[in-house]
Order: C-alpha cells, then structure tokens, then sequence
C-alpha cells in the first residue's frame, strides 16, 4: 500500500479512503445495533456504580457486600429505566474506585450518568493528545475511537474502560519524562487489579524505578484516602468479602460472567476445551504477554509503540475482560494504523488491527 520510500502513493490514498468511509459507516451501525439493543437497560452498569456512591452518601454501605439486596434495590430504584429486571448483580470494587464515583452520588441520575461518561472520554482523549497523537493526529484517533463497537458498548453500560486505558495511557506516556507521577497514575489502577498484570513487568523490564516508587506511593494514598474518606470499616468489609465470597448466587454470577467475556480462558472453554486446559491457556497468554511486554521495555523503541504494547498485552493477559474493555485494544491498534498512515504500510499490515478495531461487535463467546 506505500511505494519502497514508505510514501503513500495515489491508489493506497483511495483505498484507505474507502477503508475509513467503511469504518464510519460500520461505526453507525454498531451504534444502531447498540442503541436498540442496550435500549431496555441503558448504563446498566452505572446503575451499579451509582447506587454505591448513593449508598456512602445515604449511610448504608453495608448494602454494596450483599448481593441479592443490592440486586433488589437497583431494580425498584431504576424500574423506570429497565424493560425487564436485572439479574443478580454485585459490587466488587475496592474502595478507592468509590471514592472517585461519590461525587457523581450528589447529582440525579441521568446527570451522573452523562457526566461520568463525559469526563471519563474526556480524560482518555486528553491522555491521547498528550502522549500518543503526533501533530495532526488526534481527530483520527478520536473518530477510531469514538466509532469502534468496544467504545459504543463502554456508552451503553456506562462502564469505565475509558478511564482505565486513560489511567494506563497517562501513567507510561510520563514514564520518560516524569516516572514518579506516571507511577503514581497506574497505582491507581489497582481499582481493577487484572489489568494491572503487565504493569510491574514493564517498569522492572524498563528499569523504571522512580515509576515503581511512584506506583507504591499512589497505591497507598489512594487506600490512605479513601480509609480517610470513606471509612476504615469499609476497607474491612471489602476485604473480608474478597477473602471468603459470599453466596452461591455470587459464586453462579463471577462464572457466568466470565463465560460471556473474552479472555483467552473463556474462548477456550467456548471451543469445547475443558476447565484446566482453559485455564492452562490463560497462564500461557499472561507469559507470552509478559515476554512480549519485557522485550519491548528493556530495548529502545518508539514510544507510542510500547505503549500500544503494553495495552494490548494487558487485555490479552487479563484472566477477565469484556468487550467494552477492548477500548484498550482499539487505542492500542489506533497508535498501529497511525504510524501507518504517516509512514506507509506494508502489504497485509492494516487487516490485524483493523480486525482488533471491529471485532467486538461479534462478541464470540455466548
């Protein structure tokens, strides 16, 4: 598609011209399918996310450890907006991630939910511009990612895949010129600890041991302030549920919904393969990703390049991901076809992360 110069010549111009009208018109289609589909519960999710915040500002935060209370809860509080019930649902996170949702608490609903999204995007674009886009480059990566189907999905579930990537984004865009607030950034992370997996491996591989410090260091002001906030109590509570979990009808969710994930485990169990076999493929994919990240950060190379790395890895590693968690992949494969576009591809080199892009429409596993 480029002349030996890496130059784009006039007929790999058109042809990507058509590829992109291609990729809006899908992305409208994706947004068709979502809007009709995800219509009977819209930010179902964020239901969840709210009704925590809710539940801290009310006093009753007992209420988040209790499966099928909270279940129950969410659908008198938010049965105007479900066509039909939910199923069991659960809270799960610590409780640094509900100090960042309290604030939400304090508007309605709807308001919360707009505003949650907005901020979230907000903050991934932003991380975008700053340490990924080159000059001229951020409308691309913001229609990429605004038209992908994991992108539309994260919307409709008002999940918060945009600020993990953001968080992720953020904290290895500063590693080369501030490690120890890029560290801190991803200590944050450890709200959703299965995407932190690559993280040590790459600041060990890159040496980075300011990013390291910084990494502990955000950690432990993240559950220093939210003790301080929140309450010591419920950093108990959390971690007495973490140890020893709760009800069979928890136990049935975790595995249901890891069914409907897309983690190498689950694809694996969707072909037929038994339990341990699936789980053996799901340690391979954490040492191939760690190998894959390691080489990259112990060796000089763009930039861009690791990151994009490093976020893919990070989604092919987790033990648990869903397909509004692939805004990891989307941002991953945008910094791919970026570098494309300016210097040209090869034969062959748009159709992998261009299948990453649109991929999760499908969701394979059911």
């Amino acid at each position: 598609m480029s002349d030996p110069t890496g130059a784009q010549t006039p007929a790999s111009r058109k042809l990507l011209g058509v590829v992109g009208i291609g990729c809006a018109l899908y992305g409208a289609f994706c947004a068709a399918v979502y809007a009709v589909n995800l219509s009977q519960q819209p930010g179902s999710d964020f239901m969840v996310y709210y009704t925590a915040a809710r539940a801290w500002l009310d006093g009753n935060l007992g209420l988040l450890y209790d499966g099928e209370r909270l279940t129950a809860y969410l659908n008198t509080d938010f049965a105007a907006w479900l066509a039909k019930p939910l199923t069991y649902h659960a809270w799960v996170y610590p409780p640094h991630y509900l100090l960042l949702l309290i604030p939400f608490g304090l508007l309605p609903y709807a308001w919360a939910y707009a505003a949650f999204i907005a901020i979230t995007l907000a903050a991934l674009l932003a991380a975008i511009w700053l340490w990924l886009a080159r000059p001229g480059e951020i409308l691309f990566y913001a229609a990429a990612l605004m038209l992908s189907p994991a992108a539309l999905f994260d919307v409709g579930t008002g999940q918060n895949a945009f600020l993990t990537t953001a968080f992720l984004v953020a904290g290895f865009g500063l590693l080369p010129s501030r490690p120890l607030v890029g560290g801190m950034l991803l200590g944050l992370l450890t709200y959703k600890p299965q995407f932190w997996l690559m993280v040590p491996v790459a600041l060990v591989a890159a040496h980075a041991w300011r990013a390291i410090l910084g990494g502990v260091i955000g950690g432990v002001a993240a559950l220093c302030l939210s003790a301080a906030v929140i309450g010591v109590d419920a950093w108990r509570h959390w971690i007495i549920w973490a140890m020893s979990p709760p009800d069979a009808a928890y136990q049935v969710w975790v595995e249901t919904a890891r069914l409907h994930g897309e983690a190498i485990y689950t694809n694996l169990i969707s072909l037929g393969a038994p339990v341990v076999v699936a789980s053996a493929g799901q340690w391979l994919a954490v040492l191939a990703s760690a190998s894959c990240v390691g080489w990259c950060f112990s060796r000089t190379m763009p930039h861009d390049l690791r990151i994009a790395v490093v976020l893919a890895a990070t989604f092919l590693a987790a033990p648990h991901v869903a397909n509004y968690d692939a805004v990891l992949v989307v941002v991953a494969a945008s910094v791919v076809v970026a570098r494309g576009l300016a210097d040209g591809f090869r034969r062959g080199e748009l159709l992998i992360p261009l299948a990453a892009w649109m991929i999760q429409l499908f969701n394979p596993p059911t």
